[in-house]
Order: structure tokens, then sequence, then C-alpha cells
């Protein structure tokens, strides 16, 4: 079924087993009203090429949604992967990074395990890149990623990043968690 605004601007909604579906945009906003969705930054500087530098993996039972990844780098030539998958084993030499909630007023906890290192690679295996991310010809520029149907990670499936040159970058990753 295809719901329309009734005013003859083409603009309609999409309803899938009697639910209406919206934007990951949408979804996002819900879920920092809710106290659920969450950012995650880190500055660091990569130690070689190909450096896995930043890991999350969702524990909660719900789908964690990673809507948009802003970064910048010192390199104008810096590409980030976007891998999903993996194993872990190389976490533990990594630093704890708490993720902070985007809803100041929620005392809600991401229920996740996120790890980034620039002294040691984190070592992941087994991955499967999902996009690349080719930062600005200019150096330091920040860039902005959208992902509009979001990259979803089910209970205990991760997701991480890997450097193609080493450099400082600077990582926001926006998530949140759907109900």
């Amino acid at each position: 079924m295809i719901i329309v605004d009734g005013k003859g601007s083409g603009s309609q909604a999409g309803v899938l087993d009697n639910v209406l579906q919206t934007s990951t945009a949408a979804e996002a906003l819900e879920a920092n009203i809710k106290g659920d969705a969450y950012v995650a930054i880190k500055s660091l500087t990569t130690g070689a090429i190909n450096y896995d530098f930043f890991y999350l993996k969702n524990n909660d039972e719900r789908d964690l949604i990673v809507w948009r990844i802003d970064a910048w780098a010192n390199d104008a030539n810096q590409a980030l992967t976007v891998d999903i998958g993996g194993t872990d084993a190389g976490t533990a030499a990594g630093d704890a990074l708490e993720p902070a909630n985007t809803n100041a007023g929620s005392g809600n906890i991401a229920d996740v395990d996120c790890y980034t290192d620039d002294n040691a690679s984190l070592a992941i295996v087994g991955e499967a890149i999902v996009t690349m991310l080719e930062l600005t010809t200019t150096a330091s520029q920040l860039e902005t990623f959208d992902f509009p149907s979001g990259i979803i990670l089910a209970t205990n499936n991760r997701l991480h990043m890997a450097a193609a040159l080493d450099g400082t970058i600077d990582l926001i990753v926006y998530f949140y968690f759907r109900d």
C-alpha cells in the first residue's frame, strides 16, 4: 500500500505488513528521544598501513544501526574501510571506549564492546567489507558519510574500521538501537 499526501506533490510513504516504512533519520530521532542513540568519538594516530583501529560489537538484543560516520585525517589520501563480521581476538590490545548517549537527560548506556587502538592493530580477521570511505583531498577537512538504510548489527555482530595509511584520524560514529 502507498499513502500519498493528497496535495499532488508526489510525496508518499510505504506500508509493509501493516507498518509504516520510515527512514533511518526518523528512527534515529525517535531513538534519541527515548535515550537509545549514541556517539563514539575518538582521535588517534594509526601506526601502519591497513591498520585496524576501531571496533564495535553489539551486545544488546536489539539491532544496532550505524547511520552516520564523520571523519577527517591529516593525510589527504586517507581511506577507511568499514567491515562487518570478523573475529575480535585482538581487541584486548585496544583501549575501551564508552559511547556517549546523545540524550543528555538519559542515563542509558550502550550495551556494546567498543575499542580503539593507536599503538597496535586490533588484528581483526575474517571480515566482509561493507564500504570504503574516501576522505577529501584536502587534509583535515571533515567528511560526513550517511547510511540512509543503516549498517545493521544484530546481537553479537561486529563492525570495525581500518585505515589505509598511517596518520592522525578523528572519527565520530553515530548509532542507535532499533526496538
